[in-house]
């Protein structure tokens, strides 16, 4: 009995000591390979160890959590969040995720699993330290492969610039979440370097420090070029709540507080000259000082994060108990979405804030079970006679700065497992200190059951496992079999795949029918037979009208099913799925472009116009909007409302578009085309192609003079095209030069 309980005890302790290397994993053959199989590898070795655990806790009171506020909080989120879940505008997803996030109910259940397993059977000092130890080994090895791609050697994993210039993910996929990696292991390190500081006598220290000192170093030059900023704010602000909150508890602390002092002073000075240099070459040519020295309220990133912000807040007042489920803020986004984000991407799944995430996913009562987390655990370091002061303060430092980057980011299963491991370790070290009894003391099962028990919870975690996992597993790899069979041409094959994948209905259900349907409407103008495309029509039709019952809220479905008819030249369904997108949302500008385009499509010039205008009312300082509007005005000889459109935008050379140029050229209005362009080359002077439209509009006007005469200036301030102009000037002399 005694082997058997260590060979259980073992299994649960060497998967937390597995974990560490799950950054190490890139599912190459899957679909969101950076994503997808470090969460598959989380669940499985967190089933694993919960399967192990039980079995001991069911028999044996010692491996059973003694009682925690931390703990009892987390597990009130976890209940709170699936009672939001079940009750939200889509369930299903709620519970599920889906492969680009792997999030939903079932990762926090697994990380509140894994929780309550560490801090039972992770039952000595020793034990947490060296799993600590061991974290901090990995990061230094992801942090040699960040150096990789900052030197060129190897590729950013989600591709973008190598060099100083670049922001390096290493096996993250993502520079965000690296950079939360090396937070939590930059004040890791510090706490491990303080409390081996104290145990060591004086002579003894030295390559302790060293140690720790240089992976400290390390980490925060990862974290730095990752140019995550909020992140980066996150570590400075946290070191110095850790400073602070030390030296103002500490006893006898007056030297410590000169240095803590005159290191506030020194970031102080060192962002003066920062922002003082920010226009320099020498910042330039370093991406992260480049991020960091331009940190503004005007910043296009930052005025996204806020307008984010609006359209959740406007979603949490619909809801405002329960919120709308996990995952579901692109209904969020969509029904509120402000026209300003017309420059940023389409379609945001995550508000960008962590406040704001949980607000929309679980309304009041999740926030608050969220932010209960935090509360208690600082409430637990400040009071605690677990931890000294020096440790506390760092840990304090620590989830301060977490707490500052999840403001301005979200969370992924990496920085998911950090956090419940050191909130395991602060449970563990104040459950241990104050003797709390254990959550449940009785023993349900006699000793001699252990065997029986750990068949009997094998088979059970086993169980739920398969069904967790495997259908996710099995639907991934045959999205991407249908993937690797379109480029290689097999469409039959690649239509079986897609059904067999669609027919799984897990996790991955809806990324398959979106990815179904564009290639239904890529295939709609290719060489292959009829009786293909036909089946590709339906097939994809089918798939998105189940997807859009299972969530009906959602403006996304609608429309790729609207697109799927539009390429095959069912003007009027198209038209029914646009305008059911529109009502889902209806201030956002990409829909009203396809409608337009249908309304063009359908011969209805009325709608169409109506469309462009909406599109362009909504926010007119979108000027991709008053391109189109105005393109429909000249066509439809409304010059004048069409120059009233255009007019703040000519200076600038935006309104030099081919599509307004088509526009004029159709009615012949050559000298608009050259009054456009005329403003292009004033505002680009370095822009050759815009030479060549003017003078080609010149020459279609009649004046040749001045066709000659820009080219002319093209050659002065651009030679490259020197060649190329004076074939061009020749071909204005012949008579024979084309026009816009």
């Amino acid at each position: 009995m005694r082997a058997l309980e260590q060979i259980l005890r073992w299994t649960a302790i060497g998967g937390a000591f597995s974990l560490p290397f799950v950054v190490f994993y890139i599912a190459d053959g899957m679909f969101f390979p950076f994503i997808t199989g470090k969460n598959f590898y989380f669940r499985i070795v967190v089933e694993i160890m919960a399967a192990a655990w039980l079995a001991l806790a069911l028999i044996l009171p010692q491996y059973r959590p003694r009682k925690n506020w931390i703990l009892a909080a987390f597990a009130v989120f976890v209940l709170i969040m699936a009672i939001a879940d079940a009750q939200g505008v889509n369930p299903f997803k709620s519970f599920w995720s889906n492969f680009e996030r792997m999030d939903g109910w079932v990762t926090i259940a697994h990380l509140f699993t894994y929780l309550v397993v560490v801090v039972s059977v992770l039952n000595t000092e020793k034990l947490w330290r060296r799993l600590f130890q061991l974290s901090l080994a990995v990061s230094v090895g992801v942090g040699f492969m960040g150096m990789r791609q900052l030197f060129g050697w190897s590729a950013v994993g989600q591709g973008g610039a190598n060099g100083l210039a670049g922001r390096i993910d290493a096996t993250f996929g993502n520079a965000i979440y690296l950079a939360a990696y090396d937070l939590f292991h930059i004040f890791l390190a510090a706490m491990l370097w303080v409390q081996e500081w104290r145990e060591r006598k004086p002579g003894k220290r030295m390559w302790m420090s060293i140690t720790y000192g240089s992976v400290i170093v390390f980490d925060i030059i990862v974290l730095l070029f990752t140019g995550t900023r909020g992140t980066t704010l996150g570590l400075i602000g946290g070191a110095t709540l850790a400073g602070l909150v030390y030296v103002f508890r500490a006893e006898n602390a007056k030297r410590i507080r000169i240095y803590v002092f005159a290191a506030i002073g020194v970031l102080i000075v060192i962002a003066g000259i920062l922002y003082t240099l920010r226009s320099s070459p020498e910042v330039a040519k370093i991406g992260f000082l480049v991020r960091l020295a331009n940190i503004s309220i005007n910043d296009p990133t930052v005025q996204s994060r806020y307008m984010n912000w609006g359209m959740a807040w406007q979603g949490f007042k619909e809801r405002p108990i329960l919120g709308w489920g996990q995952e579901n803020y692109a209904i969020v986004f969509d029904k509120y979405y402000d026209p300003g984000m017309h420059s940023a991407e389409p379609w945001f799944d995550r508000v960008h804030n962590s406040i704001f995430d949980w607000l929309v996913a679980g309304g009041m009562l999740g926030l608050a079970a969220y932010l209960s987390i935090f509360a208690t655990a600082l409430y637990s370091l400040w009071r605690s006679r677990a931890f000294r002061h020096d440790e506390s303060a760092i840990l304090i430092g620590l989830f301060a700065g977490y707490f500052f980057h999840n403001l301005f980011v979200f969370d992924n299963v990496t920085s998911y497992i950090l956090f419940a491991t050191v909130l395991g370790y602060v449970i563990w070290r104040e459950s241990e200190a104050d003797k709390t009894p254990r959550v449940v003391e009785a023993a349900p099962l006699p000793k001699e059951a252990l065997g029986f028990s750990m068949v009997g919870c094998a088979i059970l975690v086993a169980s739920i496992g398969w069904w967790a996992n495997a259908p996710g597993i099995s639907q991934n790899l045959t999205l991407i079999s249908a993937l690797m069979s379109g480029s290689q041409g097999n469409y039959e094959k690649v239509l079986s795949d897609f059904q067999a994948a669609a027919s799984v209905n897990s996790i991955g259900t809806q990324e398959v029918r979106e990815q179904l349907a564009q290639a239904a409407a890529q295939i709609a103008g290719s060489s292959i037979s009829n009786d293909i495309k036909q089946k590709f029509l339906q097939v994809s039709v089918a798939e998105m009208t189940k997807q859009e019952k299972i969530s009906p809220l959602d403006a996304r479905f609608p429309l790729f099913t609207g697109l799927v008819y539009q390429a095959y030249g069912d003007l009027e369904n198209a038209r029914k799925s646009f305008d059911r997108a529109l009502e889902l949302s209806p201030t956002k500008q990409s829909i009203f472009y396809q409608v337009g385009q249908n309304a063009i499509a359908r011969n209805d010039a009325q709608g169409a116009l109506d469309a462009f205008r909406s599109a362009y009312e909504v926010e007119p300082e979108n000027a991709e909007a008053r391109l189109y509007y105005a393109a429909l005005l000249i066509r439809a000889g409304s010059d004048q409302l069409a120059d009233e459109v255009l007019a703040p935008i000519i200076p600038t050379g935006r309104a030099a578009d081919q599509r307004i140029a088509a526009a004029y050229g159709a009615r012949g209005q050559y000298h608009k085309i050259a009054k456009l362009w005329e403003a292009k080359v004033a505002a680009e002077p370095w822009n050759s192609e815009a030479y060549f439209t003017l003078a080609a509009a010149y020459y279609a006007a009649g004046d040749t003079v001045k066709s000659i005469s820009t080219l002319r200036t093209a050659i002065q301030n651009v030679p490259s095209v020197t060649a190329e102009a004076e074939k061009y000037i020749q071909q204005v002399q012949d008579g024979t030069a084309p026009k816009p």
